[in-house]
């Protein structure tokens, strides 16, 4: 049966893809589906043809799921924070199994990936300690009738899933903390009662683009971060003294300011409004100092898990030199520090690498040094990187595209005993780890984590040792 654009098919959910999108299958074809969990019949429209695939969103639940369960948000489906608090926790997990197993043999060229049973997280909701709200006069009309009654397009919250130009405009999200939602709310009120002018994504108009609320989840601290339009602070400086007050857990406030036609969320031009420019967090033992630009794990309380799993995989004598690559502040060297001889950090972010050597001196951590470098072209260049002795074991946490290939050519290079390398993207990492395979080394196992309940995204830890 040819298949067509527009058309609506009846379709058995079997799975979930990596990224999120329930899997069918009709006839000889795989047809992905928005909207759509493993156990569900939908009708589903197709809007997307490829050579090999088909793409379609769910239109009609024929049938539920017996994985199904209610979403505690009431803006689940709209809003594009999350994607399955509509599927239990169990089977989230489950999902995201299969999925790493799917991408290290299809991408990875593995065809019996060891790989251990994902480790949930105990506390699925008000996990995150960093989000990004978007103010903007785009808002999404839920109800037609309560918008004859508010004209108000004004609106603080999340995107719309899928949009760019849509905001959500929410009272709760319940994948942040608990403290930084009622930070939220109180920003929110003096929004409006300030009459704060919005910004508008299409027109490139108006004062205030984001907040950035940051939240240590062991410290109880709180940093705010006012994206706007405008070096001009006047405006902010009511609400900056009313949550203050309000909130004494508060304890850095900064405005960034970046250009009405920029698509990003950092410039230099910084102003600290109330307190210090970072706050601290906790994992473990350890306490870490965290710039508002700095990356830090979004989910403080399972990076502990995480961690503890880098050693266990690590399997440290104590006699190791460990490069740790993409360092950010410091966090994974400072914990591993005590395990090993020496450990040589190496980060892109500048600010991140003064956050590290600052983290690596209040923890009283003595056999840690950091460099900044791109690490593409870093060995060759610095000459202080020539001068420190080769690894035992290097420890990779990269951004989501994973390892460029100059870099790969540079860890084959020295030679490490070990290779742990850990990524919040499996697919880049299987990409990766099947170039390694190819210059060497051998896959011993995968741990992925959960950090990111009810969110496509998967941690993944792989052990990779040289052949003798």
């Amino acid at each position: 049966m040819k298949l067509s654009k527009g058309q609506i098919l009846d379709l058995d959910i079997t799975s979930l893809a990596y990224g999120g999108m329930g899997i069918s299958h009709y006839e000889d074809m795989i047809i992905f589906v928005k909207g759509a969990i493993p156990g569900e019949k939908v009708k589903a429209k197709i809007y997307k043809k490829k050579k090999n695939y088909l793409e379609a969103y769910s239109v009609e639940n024929i049938k539920a799921s017996k994985h199904s369960t209610n979403p505690v948000c009431e803006h689940f489906g709209v809003c594009g924070g999350c994607s399955f608090q509509n599927l239990n926790y169990d089977e989230q997990l489950n999902q995201k199994n299969m999925q790493v197993r799917d991408l290290f043999t299809r991408i990875g060229g593995i065809t019996s990936p060891n790989i251990n049973q994902i480790i949930g997280c105990k506390e699925y909701y008000n996990y995150r300690n960093k989000m990004e709200f978007s103010y903007s006069s785009n808002k999404w009309i839920v109800n037609l009738e309560s918008h004859d009654e508010d004209k108000n397009q004004n609106a603080f919250g999340l995107h719309v899933k899928g949009r760019f130009d849509k905001i959500v405009d929410i009272n709760d999200c319940h994948i942040t903390g608990s403290l930084s939602n009622q930070i939220f709310k109180s920003i929110k009120s003096q929004l409006i009662l300030n009459k704060i002018k919005p910004f508008n994504i299409k027109a490139r108009t108006g004062y205030l683009r984001n907040v950035i609320i940051r939240e240590g989840h062991q410290t109880n601290q709180i940093s705010v971060n006012f994206i706007v339009t405008s070096t001009e602070i006047k405006e902010l400086l009511p609400i900056v003294n009313s949550i203050t007050k309000k909130h004494e857990e508060i304890k850095s406030v900064k405005s960034t300011t970046v250009k009405p036609n920029s698509g990003s969320s950092f410039s230099d031009q910084e102003k600290i409004l109330y307190g210090e420019d970072y706050i601290s967090e906790k994992i473990g033992n350890y306490l870490y100092k965290i710039s508002s630009n700095s990356f830090f794990q979004t989910n403080s309380k399972q990076s502990k898990v995480l961690y503890d799993l880098i050693v266990k995989a690590a399997d440290f004598k104590g006699d190791e030199v460990v490069y740790d690559l993409y360092c950010g502040t410091g966090s994974i060297g400072i914990y591993i520090a005590k395990y090993v001889k020496m450990v040589y950090g190496i980060e892109l972010v500048m600010s991140a690498v003064i956050d590290a050597i600052e983290n690596a001196k209040n923890n009283k951590i003595k056999n840690i040094q950091f460099f900044h470098g791109d690490l593409i072209n870093t060995f060759q260049n610095n000459p202080e990187l020539k001068l420190i002795k080769n690894p035992d074991v290097i420890i990779l946490d990269p951004p989501r595209p994973g390892i460029h290939i100059n870099t790969i050519a540079e860890i084959v290079n020295f030679n490490p005993k070990k290779i742990i390398y850990v990524s919040c993207n499996p697919s880049t990492q299987a990409r990766d780890v099947n170039i390694l395979i190819q210059n060497g080394y051998q896959l011993i196992n995968m741990q992925p984590v959960d950090m990111f309940p009810h969110t496509p995204h998967i941690e993944n830890i792989v052990l990779l040792t040289k052949y003798e």
